[in-house]
C-alpha cells in the first residue's frame, strides 16, 4: 500500500518535564512489578493568530507518586506543535479528528519512546506504556470538561 502524506503536520515535538524513580522491592514483596495505573491527560490550545495552528500537552503519571508501589513510578510531560497543509482544504470535523486520533497518540507515542529508553537503563529493564484506548480517553476527557461547564 502507499502510505499518502496526512494534512496534519507536526511542526516540533519534545519533553517539558519528567520525573523517574526506581521503587525497590522489599524483601517480602511477592507481587508484580510495575502494576499500577496509568493517569494520562491531554489539552489542546489553539493559536490566537492562526486557528490552524494547535499546540497538544499530554501528561502522563505511572504508579501512585505519593505511595508508589514495586517498580518504576514516573510522571512525563510532552508537548507538541501541530498544523494542518494550508494547500488542501479540511474541514472542522476531519481537522478535529486529525487532533484526537492522529496528533494526541504521537504526542502519547513520544512519551512512550522516552520512557522506554530511560527506562532501559533502569533495574527493572525497559518498561512499554501500554497501548491506550483513545476512543475511552477522549470520553473521560468530555465528561471532564462537561461536569467543569
Amino acid at each position: 500500500m502507499h502510505a499518502h502524506k496526512s494534512t496534519l503536520i507536526l511542526e516540533e515535538s519534545y519533553i517539558i518535564a519528567s520525573n523517574i524513580l526506581s521503587v525497590p522491592e522489599p524483601d517480602d514483596f511477592a507481587g508484580k512489578l510495575n502494576d499500577f495505573s496509568i493517569d494520562i491527560d491531554f489539552d489542546v490550545f489553539t493559536n490566537e493568530i492562526d486557528q490552524d495552528v494547535r499546540r497538544i500537552v499530554v501528561s502522563v503519571q505511572g504508579n501512585d507518586q505519593e505511595n508508589p508501589v514495586p517498580g518504576y513510578c514516573f510522571s512525563i510531560v510532552a508537548q507538541g506543535a501541530f498544523n494542518y497543509d494550508k494547500t488542501i482544504k479540511v474541514s472542522k470535523k476531519e481537522k478535529d479528528t486529525l487532533l484526537t486520533h492522529s496528533a494526541i497518540p504521537l504526542v502519547i507515542g513520544q512519551i512512550r519512546s522516552y520512557l522506554s529508553s530511560l527506562t532501559a537503563h533502569g533495574p527493572f529493564g525497559i518498561y512499554l506504556l501500554p497501548a491506550i484506548d483513545m476512543n475511552d480517553l477522549l470520553k473521560q476527557k468530555a465528561q471532564i470538561a462537561a461536569k467543569e461547564d
